[in-house]
């Protein structure tokens, strides 16, 4: 899919008109709910609910402040139970950039990363990892960053230099109409929405760029020895290349799911 512009948005920003944000051509926002699992940002509600009435997709987002895989399930529950008085169409998205989770060892840190998207997506939310490009290389281990989708930090003009996956870019600040400071621009390259409304399981929800190398070749054996043939009825080529073949195979597994 092409990228679709949104932006990030807190107390911060004041009160935000929110029908103007729509009509300016902006396509989602993500709001940020929490700070840890007990505050929650003062103008959440009021910027939820101003989305929801102005048809603005949105996800949700949590300033996470846990060292543990307990306290990233609260902060995961807390944000699911207030996710639910509304339609999300966009993930719910763990923020980490405290100084407390670099000092977790490697392993505390995949648990927490692990504890509170799982959680989400058990849930039948879509889990997200924030961070910037510096976390997301250095501090943020690599096996989270497989995992999980990633909404990448990074501001610049040109496109980013990071070296793995992501669906989602947050590229700087800049005016919008109907909020009165300057907010951070977001790009996504993946169709949560579409997601969203068919309620897929998200590790199946993968597009080209998602899906490559060596998770690309998995995914195309899984399809093999599942008899799943690409849209023409031929069998797909395990080569590890992630085209409209392999595409249109794993879409015909992803509406058997919804059948059953």
């Amino acid at each position: 899919m092409d990228a679709v512009k949104g932006i990030d948005v807190s107390r911060y920003q004041g009160i935000i008109d929110w029908q103007a944000v729509a009509d300016s051509g902006i396509s989602f926002a993500m709001i940020k709910a929490l700070q840890g699992a007990s505050a929650i940002d003062k103008r959440f509600l009021e910027n939820a609910e101003g989305a929801s009435k102005a048809g603005l997709p949105f996800g949700i987002y949590v300033y996470s402040k846990a060292s543990s895989e307990e306290e990233a399930t609260a902060e995961a529950q807390a944000a699911l139970e207030l996710a639910a008085d509304f339609s999300l169409a966009y993930p719910i998205a763990m923020d980490i950039e405290g100084e407390h989770y670099r000092l977790l060892t490697k392993e505390k840190r995949i648990e927490v990363v692990d504890a509170f998207c799982s959680a989400v997506k058990a849930a039948g939310q879509m889990p997200l990892l924030y961070s910037n490009k510096d976390w997301l290389t250095n501090v943020i281990p690599e096996e989270c960053t497989e995992k999980w989708d990633v909404w990448l930090a990074q501001w610049r003009k040109t496109a980013p230099d990071y070296q793995r996956a992501y669906t989602m870019w947050q590229y700087g600040k800049a005016q919008v109409s109907g909020i009165s400071t300057k907010v951070d621009m977001d790009l996504c390259y993946f169709d949560y929405p579409a997601a969203a409304a068919k309620n897929v399981p998200l590790h199946f929800a993968v597009t080209t760029p998602r899906i490559k190398g060596e998770a690309a070749l998995k995914m195309q054996l899984a399809l093999i020895a599942a008899n799943y043939k690409d849209a023409n009825g031929d069998p797909i080529i395990p080569d590890g290349v992630w085209g409209m073949k392999s595409q249109s195979a794993l879409d015909k597994l992803v509406n058997a799911q919804k059948e059953n």
